[in-house]
């Protein structure tokens, strides 16, 4: 399991100030990018480099709490599901040490050259087999 600090802003939050829906997802989608950073995998590299991307197949969201404007929150990020061309990640968010919501995302891995899914690349299997 990997443990994603993060605050919440201002242009996280809706006009009440509390987390607009949406980016409750966003917020598990950086913590996603900041485990694979630090594991030296980089987006923007994989973009570039053009051989796979990673488009998101499928969402789920569960809400039990508020988070508003300063709020410090600890997500829970792990693996979930790992396919054969596809990877979810599930996330559990926490204010204060209770569970106030939680995220899933599925990804499918995708080679615009060919466009279609293909197999997880190694590299990547590697670092989310940790």
């Amino acid at each position: 399991m990997f443990i994603y600090h993060r605050t919440i802003r201002v242009q996280d939050t809706d006009a009440t100030g509390v987390l607009y829906f949406a980016n409750q997802l966003q917020i598990a989608l950086e913590a996603f990018e900041e485990f694979l950073l630090t594991q030296g995998f980089s987006f923007g590299e994989m973009v570039r480099k053009n051989q796979f991307l990673l488009p998101i197949v499928h969402t789920e969201g569960d809400f039990f709490a508020p988070l508003t404007l300063g709020d410090q929150i600890e997500v829970h990020l792990s693996f979930s599901k790992i396919g054969t061309t596809s990877i979810t990640h599930s996330s559990e968010l926490f204010k204060q040490g209770h569970k106030v919501g939680t995220a899933s995302i599925v990804h499918v891995v995708y080679c615009p050259n060919k466009g279609e899914a293909i197999p997880i690349p190694q590299e990547l299997k590697t670092l989310i087999t940790l």
